[in-house]
């Protein structure tokens, strides 16, 4: 470590953060919360749906619901992947905490690897030099503008016969178009891409199963509104 210490210093990367009050917003999205109040909307309805529906889209999926947080669309990934007590999960050791603290808080196990300097996001290398037969997902972050070789990741568990890892996305800091991933997790804070009143996150998947047991954690074991097949 010592012997980068120099080069990461070097290789520092300027960062543009939107404060708490960045004003995004204007008449278009005032009259929309006014419609909302108006229609005795208070909860997630037809507008969300369609929130809903854009955004997968985005993100090539098939499905999403939409949660409170990006760190509550985190756990919901890990709960709908199918994952078990004592399952191994690899993540970078580089990243915000909420992508390692649903890990710990499901009992599974994160295993940790580095990150490439620069894009502070793993190479390949790094993550498939972890794996092991405890290994069950893979959730990794997109990072500050750089996102993991997800197709090269995929082609390596093809090469390995490692079919059984799901690639969990998680883009809370970014809004992209990743078809590759199993399941993608993005938010709406006040600071990200796009914003919902300063929160809000949005995980999305391919499989209705996966997406029906996501709505039933959302709604305390109701169905919610989204019940289209």
């Amino acid at each position: 470590m010592d012997s980068l210490k120099g080069k990461i210093v070097g290789s520092t990367k300027k960062i543009w953060y939107a404060p708490n009050k960045f004003e995004s917003y204007g008449d278009e999205e005032i009259k929309a919360v006014e419609n909302c109040l108006r229609n005795g909307w208070l909860a997630p309805g037809p507008i969300t749906e369609q929130f809903e529906h854009e955004v997968a889209i985005i993100f090539g999926k098939k499905f999403a619901v939409m949660v409170n947080s990006g760190s509550s669309g985190n756990i919901l990934a890990l709960l709908i992947a199918g994952l078990k007590t004592g399952d191994e999960v690899i993540t970078p050791a580089c990243t915000f905490a909420t992508t390692v603290a649903p890990i710990v808080q499901l009992g599974l196990i994160p295993i940790f690897c580095d990150v490439e300097l620069g894009s502070y996001v793993p190479s390949v290398k790094q993550v498939i030099e972890k794996v092991s037969s405890r290994t069950k997902a893979f959730f990794l972050p997109n990072l500050i503008g750089s996102k993991p070789d997800w197709q090269g990741l995929k082609n390596e568990l093809f090469m390995l016969g490692r079919r059984d890892i799901v690639l969990i996305e998680d883009s809370c800091d970014t809004i992209t178009n990743t078809t590759i991933t199993d399941i993608a997790v993005t938010s709406f804070y006040s600071s990200h891409i796009i914003t919902a009143g300063g929160g809000g996150g949005m995980v999305m998947c391919n499989e209705k199963s996966q997406r029906d047991l996501a709505l039933q954690y959302r709604d305390w074991g109701r169905m919610g509104t989204n019940t289209e097949s």
